[in-house]
């Protein structure tokens, strides 16, 4: 075989990490055919004999990818110098001699409970840990006290530790899997929550920034393996899929959020939540707070079309000029992401190319002339393939007037909220700032919903099947648990 850098065979044959293995022959530890070799140095290890402190190092052994379920009080680390048991002891001697050493691609707390990954592939561990390629954890965390929504949405912003900046990308709460044992005289909430870095103690230092106290924490996912299946002290081999993904051979699928789904350790497709409803139903709000509790994305495409409006009125073309607006529509740049820690006046951002439009987009002015582009069939079909694109992208929660009907005709679930028009009329009012236009909003939404139900494409409707909601009945948490509670019956 070719010769390649030592770092990386000293790796694969589980001497070290690749960086460990730097250091090993940075400091003159490393010979190649009896030489000392300096940093940078390759070798062939079919044909070239290599030593570790004057041992010779054997051929790398068939690459081991282990998933366990560690036990509180079970080290984590490969050996203990005082003779504390190991996560690695729990595997005993079912694997062959030939496999070699075995170490975790991570760690987790004495404490701290579930999912471990277990390896003799240095160079795939070191791509596992480095927070360079982002590979999310995922936690079920007894907290106390329980919570509030405030405190929420303070943990998603950031909280400032003392070696830098963190913030978990998804918090929310959630009863966890049926892997993790419950215990009696729990106090606190059970929560689920993500990390993109895995530093020291990360989530319990998080939690105690905002006065909470981790009571246990059990890790239950890392990038697309899962702790499903798997009780205390079990594990089992990885999947093929499952370590392509991890060494950056394969797309790393979006993690299901829901604990009540179906256990398995690959995603088939991801989780959809098509929102639909009149103008002022409630879809927005309700959409991002569905997406907040389930660690989804929100998309709002009533926003895209606001933004191809903007476009619209600025290149001075006429919202009846059907073949204008479906080119640019096709041509311009529109993209809704979440909004930054900073941006806490919107709950997402709209750019339009690089400019953000997102207050540009509300105004009255907007609110007049986006039906008129929104209803012809080619703007249509030059949205759709962007916002379906989106969707694809991973677990989405979309809003819109023909989300389940048309963009996303085979959701997982689709809602259609509802409320009176005065009701849509007043949250308008109040949403734009303006009290003492309820009855011009109430004019507005008359003209819109009869523009809507009427428009020869897309048409607003109930979808077949769909959870129909009355917001005026509901309040936001109300609608949220509803969704919630018929997603699991769907996942069961």
């Amino acid at each position: 075989m070719p010769a390649e850098r030592l770092q990386k065979v000293l790796a694969r044959a589980g001497v070290a990490s690749r960086r460990s293995a730097e250091n090993l022959i940075a400091e003159g530890r490393v010979t190649v055919n009896e030489i000392v070799v300096e940093l940078g140095a390759s070798a062939d290890p079919a044909r070239d004999p290599i030593a570790v402190d004057g041992r010779r190092v054997q051929a790398a052994p068939r690459s081991i990818h282990l998933a366990i379920h560690k036990p509180a009080g079970i080290l984590s680390s490969a050996r203990d110098e005082r003779g504390r048991r190991s996560v690695v002891s729990l595997i005993g001697a079912e694997l062959p001699p030939e496999t070699g050493r075995l170490w975790p691609a991570g760690r987790l707390d004495v404490d701290s409970e579930g999912l471990m990954l277990l390896t003799n592939d240095g160079e795939w561990a070191n791509r596992v840990l480095h927070p360079r390629y982002g590979v999310e954890r995922e936690y079920a965390v007894l907290v106390d006290p329980a919570p509030e929504p405030d405190t929420l949405q303070h943990l998603r912003r950031g909280v400032e530790l003392d070696d830098g900046p963190a913030r978990l990308r998804v918090a929310r709460i959630a009863a966890p899997p049926a892997e993790v044992e419950r215990r009696r005289g729990e106090r606190g909430a059970w929560m689920r929550v993500r990390v993109a870095e895995g530093r020291k103690r990360e989530v319990r230092r998080i939690f105690e920034a905002v006065g909470h106290r981790v009571q246990r924490l059990v890790r239950t996912g890392v990038g697309p393996v899962e702790l499903a299946g798997l009780r205390e002290g079990e594990w089992r081999a990885l999947s093929n899929d499952e370590v392509a993904a991890l060494a950056g051979q394969a797309p790393m699928n979006a993690r299901a959020p829901l604990a009540s789904r179906r256990r398995s350790t690959t995603r088939a497709k991801g989780l959809a939540v098509a929102i639909d409803g009149p103008s002022g139903a409630g879809k927005s709000t309700v959409g991002h707070a569905l997406a907040q509790r389930i660690g989804a994305n929100f998309v709002d495409t009533g926003l895209m079309y606001r933004a191809l409006t903007l476009a619209a009125v600025e290149a001075g073309i006429d919202p009846d000029d059907e073949a204008s607006l479906a080119k640019l529509a096709a041509t311009c740049r529109i993209h809704v992401r979440r909004p930054r820690p900073t941006e806490t006046d919107r709950l997402e951002t709209v750019l339009l190319g690089r400019r953000d439009v997102t207050h540009e987009v509300r105004t009255p002015r907007i609110d007049r002339i986006v039906p008129a582009v929104s209803r012809h069939r080619d703007v249509r079909r030059a949205m759709l393939a962007a916002q379906r694109a989106i969707a694809r992208a991973g677990d989405t929660v979309m809003v819109g007037r023909d989300i389940g009907t048309v963009v996303l005709a085979h959701a997982t679930l689709k809602v259609y909220l509802t409320a009176t028009k005065q009701v849509r009329a007043a949250r308008r009012a109040a949403e734009m700032g303006r009290p003492g236009r309820v009855e011009a909003y109430l004019a507005e939404i008359e003209r819109r919903d009869a523009a809507d139900s009427g428009r020869e494409v897309a048409p607003l409707r109930v979808a077949p099947g769909a959870l129909v909601l009355d917001t005026g009945d509901l309040d936001v948490q109300a609608c949220v648990d509803a969704i919630v509670q018929h997603l699991r019956r769907r996942h069961r």
